[in-house]
């Protein structure tokens, strides 16, 4: 069968990225299962696309996981000729032309700071792409124009290691009834079902056509469609518990340009942070969390002792920053401020092993991914 990948066929982290694209695809469900966010049926091609069918059209999502120690992402990656992203949605473009349908991308991580890869976010002009689509992609300009038009950024909604658990606040949100051991299984049995649907016989080469164009499929290929499509019916089967609740966790997940709902943006987005000191945020975290990486490959002996004595010294600093400031006002940014000012003046002190070279931002960075691994908030909880 075409499209069904085995565990006997597979490494751990192509199973990882398949588990991955699952937890994307299931916000897309419930919006399906609940009626919500114009959303009508999700059809789970297999690893890396996703064809969404809503009330105005179709949206087709392309799907990228990156393992930490590369970093964040820049344009050149997803122009890449072995599985460049941009290049997949071009693709998809081309055999869809004439028909106006969103194309998405779904990065897992941060996007490099000042990277015209962010030309790509809702709202943001596309001119900076242009030129790299026409020589990159062998394009026209007008026909650039056009297909970033409409191409987004949808940032996703965690890492790998994260989006089981952002998934499970989402589920619990709408099953607030269900006992934990009830909500994991509900999402175990919502993630079955969308892996089933990947496993499929895959459509075809031209599948983005066939989806968009019933008068083109044969009986063969109207059987496949149907395999891979989850819709109300297939899904209530095995989630008639959800209810509508949480609509605003939901609508972020799955609209277009949506930005990211990890532990670390919940908190900042409650504590009244602005947009750019979230992506500020974000990408101090990626850049802490890569310099952890390169420590670890460097390091022969476990530094795991003066790691912990590093982070209960920040999170010394950000509890008494939280306490000082959480009823205030936007506390996330009076409570950045303090941070940044203790780090700038402090971090000789606080990093006193050098784990970060006492670099304040990759200070704030650690600090950063603590609060994503939920040690303190950002006020306005």
């Amino acid at each position: 069968m075409t499209g069904v990948m085995s565990e006997s066929d597979a490494g751990s982290d192509t199973l990882a990225r398949f588990r991955y694209q699952a937890e994307v695809t299931l916000p897309y469900c419930v919006s399906t299962l609940l009626s919500l966010n114009e959303i009508e049926a999700v059809v789970a091609e297999h690893m890396e696309d996703i064809a969404v069918k809503t009330t105005t059209g179709w949206r087709f999502l392309q799907v990228k996981s990156r393992n930490p120690e590369r970093g964040v992402w820049t344009a050149a990656a997803l122009f890449a000729k072995k599985g460049g992203a941009l290049r997949s949605l071009f693709r998809t473009y081309s055999l869809t032309a004439g028909e106006d349908h969103s194309l998405e991308l779904v990065l897992e991580g941060a996007v490099k700071t000042g990277n015209p890869i962010r030309a790509l976010r809702k709202g943001q002009d596309r001119t900076p792409l242009v030129p790299m689509v026409m020589k990159r992609l062998k394009a026209t300009q007008a026909t650039a124009e056009d297909f970033l038009r409409r191409v987004t950024l949808n940032e996703s909604p965690s890492y790998r290691t994260d989006i089981h658990a952002t998934n499970s606040r989402l589920l619990h949100q709408h099953a607030p009834s269900l006992t934990q051991p009830e909500l994991e299984a509900l999402h175990e049995a919502l993630l079955s079902e969308i892996e089933k649907a990947m496993r499929c016989d895959a459509l075809s080469p031209l599948w983005p056509r066939s989806v968009v164009q019933p008068e083109r499929r044969s009986g063969e290929m109207e059987e496949r469609l149907r395999a891979k499509t989850l819709d109300a019916e297939r899904l209530s089967r095995i989630a008639a518990s959800l209810t509508n609740a949480g609509r605003p966790l939901l609508k972020r997940l799955v609209e277009p340009g949506g930005g990211p709902v990890s532990a670390l943006v919940q908190k900042l987005v409650l504590g009244g942070a602005t947009p750019a000191l979230i992506d500020r945020a974000r990408n101090l975290q990626a850049n802490a969390r890569h310099h952890r990486f390169v420590r670890a490959a460097q390091k022969v002996a476990s530094d795991d002792a003066l790691v912990t004595d590093l982070h209960e010294r920040l999170g010394t600093y950000a509890d008494t920053a939280v306490a000082m400031h959480a009823s205030s006002p936007q506390p996330a940014v009076r409570i950045w401020r303090d941070l940044l000012e203790t780090f700038g003046r402090d971090a000789e002190e606080i990093d006193r092993h050098k784990l970060v070279r006492a670099d304040p931002m990759l200070l704030m960075g650690e600090s950063c991914i603590l609060s994503d691994e939920c040690v303190f908030d950002w006020g306005g909880q």
